[in-house]
């Protein structure tokens, strides 16, 4: 016997269901006429009895849903990068010359003065209200797509072609990474003491911003960034560019001096000239210039510094 014709069968018969139905499997073989070749009084008797036990797809009620709308409590989807990833990203962009500056923001029509304040702050979280790092976000992400489409497409000949020229340009420029960390290492600085150490006359922000923007150029690996600065810590580094914005913020790090180092002597071997800001430190702070601790003095530093 079909059951599927007798379920589908139930709701016309449901309405002709009288309160002396067959409720056991016994009571219904009882009830059957001729059970090997049942008559249409026995398909009625066994479509009250499956009543009770099944209910038409068609016409059940939906379920009420017991749980609560996901959608209320989703967790707010992450950026994909971080506003120190957006800026790597945008001077490794820049240094390549596959885009100049002004295009880049005319692209992402974001004001100059906006970038540059953008681009001079440093930390994860630092300049998240800038439009350059939600416009950055959005150009990178387009970005990355799109080169990953044009791989795609490309013939095998022509991937494999790009891939050599990509790692050639790499392998230069580790080599030419590696030549100039061993010409900063060579530098001497005439006012450095018997222990490597000199005066400091950047702030601890400064610092920041000069090693994101060095290392974002791309010229070297993080690892070979610390061994340049004496094998330091790459906790120390991480703990030191995560600090809050603070002309004193993370005086004590050990990054914090030898990083200082590291950069002035790259400033003697190219030749630059001292900023018009570094100067200004020099006849703030003297010959021996900011605390490497958090001192009280650098309450005072930090006030003059930002003109009160």
């Amino acid at each position: 016997m079909d059951i599927s014709k007798l379920l589908n069968a139930v709701e016309p018969i449901a309405a002709t269901i009288e309160s002396n139905h067959p409720t056991t499997w016994e009571e219904l073989g009882q009830t059957l006429e001729n059970p090997s070749s049942p008559s249409e009084a026995d398909i009625l008797a066994i479509n009250r009895f499956l009543w009770r036990s099944y209910k038409p797809l068609t016409n059940s009620e939906p379920a009420e849903d017991t749980h609560e709308d996901k959608s209320e409590h989703r967790e707010p989807e992450r950026p994909k990068w971080n506003c120190n990833q957006i800026r790597v990203k945008i001077r490794k962009l820049l240094s390549t010359k596959e885009m100049t500056q002004t295009a880049f923001l005319d692209l992402l029509d974001i004001e100059p003065k906006e970038f540059r304040e953008f681009m001079g702050l440093t930390g994860p979280i630092a300049g998240e209200d800038n439009s350059t790092y939600l416009g950055g976000t959005i150009f990178f992400d387009h970005y990355e797509k799109r080169e990953k489409e044009k791989l795609k497409y490309m013939k095998p000949k022509d991937r494999k072609l790009k891939a050599v020229e990509q790692k050639e340009v790499k392998t230069k420029r580790s080599k030419d990474g590696a030549e100039l960390l061993k010409r900063i290492e060579e530098v001497e600085l005439p006012d450095m003491d018997d222990d490597g150490t000199v005066p400091v006359f950047d702030d601890c922000d400064e610092i920041r911003k000069k090693i994101n923007y060095f290392l974002g150029e791309g010229m070297v690996t993080k690892a070979a960034f610390l061994r340049a600065l004496g094998d330091v810590n790459s906790n120390s580094l991480r703990s030191f560019m995560n600090l809050r914005c603070g002309a004193n913020s993370g005086a004590s790090n050990v990054v914090y001096r030898t990083a200082y180092v590291f950069f002035e002597k790259k400033r003697v071997l190219e030749g630059k000239e001292k900023s018009v800001k570094r100067l200004a430190n020099e006849d703030l702070q003297g010959p021996d210039g900011f605390p490497l601790d958090n001192s009280p003095n650098w309450h005072f530093i930090d006030k003059v510094l930002n003109g009160y």
